[in-house]
């Protein structure tokens, strides 16, 4: 994170990495062809998240069994729709607030919630 000198709110900007499925895997275990790190910046300022928003840090994410339907490219038969190709991978995890512009959360509050992108950084709706 960077700091502003003397400002009061100081500057935070984090390169958060995520995980996107770049292409679908029907059998098998995914390889690096399917499943990519990547990283992006992220302004966790407060001016910066949206009302009824908050910015949150992952602390744990769960990397189900079911995962394997929601990656594989056929609809048939699933509870839950495919991923979306260059989409960040979502699924439960527990996030710790780190700024929040709603008052159902305080920063440092800690949010267990099934639909969590599988990212460090992340600014989400406060459910």
């Amino acid at each position: 994170m960077v700091g502003g000198e003397g400002d009061e709110n100081p500057t935070m900007v984090v390169e958060s990495r995520e995980w996107i499925l770049s292409a679908y895997a029907a059998v098998g275990i995914p390889t690096a062809d399917h499943l990519k790190l990547r990283t992006r910046k992220l302004s966790l300022d407060l001016h910066s998240i949206p009302d009824d928003h908050v910015a949150v840090e992952l602390l744990w994410v769960s990397v189900d069994p079911y995962l394997r339907g929601r990656r594989s490219g056929h609809e048939e038969g699933l509870y839950f729709l495919q991923f979306a190709l260059d989409e960040v991978i979502v699924n439960i995890g527990i996030r710790r607030i780190i700024q929040s512009k709603t008052s159902k959360f305080a920063k440092g509050d800690l949010v267990i919630y099934n639909f969590f992108p599988f990212s460090e950084y992340s600014i989400s709706a406060a459910l």
